[in-house]
Parts: C-alpha cells; sequence; structure tokens
C-alpha cells in the first residue's frame, strides 16, 4: 500500500481547513503538585485522558474537561517507584500500565491509579500500546543485549506482541547496523501507531512506514516525504568528534526533519513531522503534519504547518495538541476533522 499508486496529489492548506477546535482544555493542577511540562498523552476509554509529567516520575489522570482526579508517582528504584516514565497505556478493563525505561518490566496500576501489580518482562520496554487483549512492546529484550561490541553488529526485532509475560510474537527489524551509523543511535526513534488490527512503525529519519498485521507480519508500506522534508544524512564515522557531537551537532543539525509522531485519528493516520532546534542538544520541535487515508494509503494533505511552540500529544477520538510548550497554563486543543476535510475528492 503506498500513495504513490494514486493520481491524487496531497494538499498543502492550513490545519484550520483540516481540523475544528471541539475545545480548548485547560489542565487542572495541584498548586502542592505541578506539572514541570506535559509528557505523554493518552486517550482514556471512558473518556478524559492520562498524562504523565515530562520531567518528574508523575502520572495523572483528567477527566474529559481538563478536571484533575488523581495523580501517582515518586522517584526511586523500589516497587511502584519511577526514574522516568518512558510511556504510558490503557488495558482493556481501564487499568493503567506504565514503562519506565531504566526497569525490566511494567507497573500496573487501578484505573484510578493505584498500585496494582509489578510484571517483570524479559526485556527493557521503552514504548506499550494495547493491542486487542494484549501489549504491543517496543523493547530491547535482554537475550540480545551484552556489554561487547557484537551488539554494533546486530540487527535486533523491535516490536513485541506479549501476553501476560511471554513473548507471543516479535517483528520489524532494526533498518540497519549500528556501527553503519554510529551518530543516527542518538537521534533515532522508532513512532508507532496501533490502529484496529494494524500496525504502523517507522524510522524516525527515514520513510516510509511499515504496514504489519496483529500477527506481526508485513503487510505493506505506506507514506513517501514531501518535497520539504529535509532528512538527517548518514554521517561517517568519525565525522564529528567527542567534543563536537555534544557542543555543535545542534547546529549541524538545524533544519533537518524528522518523523516524530505517528496517530490514528478514525479512518485516518498523522505523520508529526519535527525539525532540530539549534537552541538544545537533540531537541526535535513540531513543525507540520501530513495526513493519510489509512484505508487507502492516500496522501490527503502534506506540511500542514503547525502553530509555533505548539506540540501534537495523541490521537483517539481526537488529535490533541498542546498549544505552547514553553509556558503554563498548560492547554490542550481537542480537534476533530471537519467534514470536507474526510471527502476530499
Amino acid at each position: 500500500m503506498s500513495d504513490a499508486t494514486s493520481d491524487r496529489r496531497p494538499v498543502r492548506t492550513t490545519l484550520d481547513e483540516v481540523f475544528a477546535t471541539e475545545t480548548v482544555i485547560t489542565l487542572g493542577e495541584d498548586q502542592q503538585d505541578s506539572i514541570s511540562i506535559p509528557g505523554i498523552w493518552k486517550e482514556r476509554r471512558r473518556g478524559g485522558f492520562l498524562l504523565s509529567d515530562g520531567h518528574l516520575p508523575r502520572i495523572r489522570s483528567y477527566d474529559e474537561d481538563g478536571r484533575l482526579e488523581a495523580a501517582f508517582g515518586r522517584f526511586g528504584r523500589g516497587p511502584f517507584e519511577f526514574q522516568r516514565i518512558g510511556s504510558v497505556t490503557e488495558t482493556p478493563e481501564g487499568r493503567v500500565v506504565v514503562a519506565d525505561g531504566g526497569q525490566a518490566g511494567l507497573t500496573y496500576l487501578t484505573s484510578d491509579l493505584r498500585p496494582d501489580t509489578l510484571v517483570a518482562f524479559p526485556g527493557v520496554p521503552r514504548r506499550v500500546e494495547s493491542l486487542g487483549d494484549d501489549l504491543l512492546v517496543r523493547m530491547n529484550l535482554l537475550s540480545e543485549w551484552t556489554e561487547d561490541a557484537s551488539r554494533f553488529f546486530r540487527q535486533p526485532l523491535l516490536l513485541h506482541r506479549v501476553k501476560r509475560q511471554s513473548v507471543v510474537w516479535s517483528a520489524h527489524t532494526l533498518p540497519f547496523v549500528p556501527i553503519e551509523r554510529p551518530y543516527w543511535m542518538s537521534m533515532i526513534g522508532f513512532p508507532f501507531a496501533v490502529a484496529g488490527d494494524s500496525i504502523y512503525v517507522a524510522s524516525s529519519l527515514r520513510y516510509p512506514m511499515a504496514i504489519l498485521n496483529a500477527e506481526g507480519d508485513s503487510v505493506g508500506e505506506i507514506g513517501a516525504p514531501s518535497e520539504t522534508f529535509k532528512p538527517v544524512p548518514v554521517f561517517e564515522p568519525g565525522a564529528l568528534t567527542p567534543g563536537q557531537y555534544s557542543t555543535g551537532s545542534s547546529n549541524v543539525l538545524a533544519g533537518y526533519n524528522t518523523i516524530s509522531r505517528i496517530d490514528a485519528v478514525g479512518s485516518h493516520l498523522i505523520l508529526t513531522h519535527g525539525q532540530y532546534d539549534s537552541a538544545r542538544f537533540l531537541r526535535s520541535l513540531h513543525s507540520t503534519v501530513d495526513i493519510y487515508d489509512r484505508h487507502g494509503g492516500v496522501k490527503l494533505y502534506e506540511d500542514v504547518p503547525l502553530p509555533e511552540r505548539s506540540r501534537i500529544l495523541g490521537g483517539g477520538r481526537y488529535l490533541y495538541m498542546l498549544l505552547d510548550t514553553d509556558f503554563p497554563p498548560w492547554r490542550v486543543a481537542k480537534l476533530r476533522f471537519r467534514d470536507r476535510a474526510t471527502r476530499r475528492p
């Protein structure tokens, strides 16, 4: 599946032409427990949403109007403690699953964020999403990880479907040997989205997206960059000295683009592009979105500009956008497709 097979050209337009603002949510806060910066957003099945703190080991639950319902999390390495929350999702029965990138396991909380269960895993989960009654986990398996140089010659499988504590299948190979792209290892991410029984996953530094089915089989590809997308080049080994990499890479990377997020909103996929910030080390700011009909693979809109200092938080029934990433009060726009936007000829 690819939009290259269609003779319809994607439209370049404004965000307001594609989406209507359903409402703007102002996030409620406890004065004794304020949000440092919004982190990971997850729409809840019953309504409302979950939000991790971008800097602190905290997770919060809100109702649909942004009223704070519950909060949980403290720093540490003990049971039900976190170093830094890397991913949050919700199971079909409403339990909350939290991944801490420093722990080989997952923390389960009740629907109202009380401690529930600790589940050991055969690896360190980086990202977790619900897939039917199971979990889809972006995870480094412990059996694949060694401290010697041999790991730089491996192409591990990145996605794992997990039922309870057992890996049902593993899929989607790392698309390069790390020693071939030594600088990509600290820059690259693997955004993915689950929509129905399909999985969409990409390297953050290159197109296209791969499409997997619920059994982990590759069933096609989707997506192509616009003419304005400027991919990060493959630097040769030794191109940046250690001093340059930590202090000068922001200037080197300024202006290059990434695929920062993939989100499903109804029958559509939203690809959020980032652009490296020259002011902060390896920070990619959200800049534009491309929009696909995920069933037909057609790109409907491309290079739709996002407001300055905004950030796409997530999808679901709506597309959620943080309006100002720098200063509170934290306000989130709840966006819905305009009727004519989904019927573009």
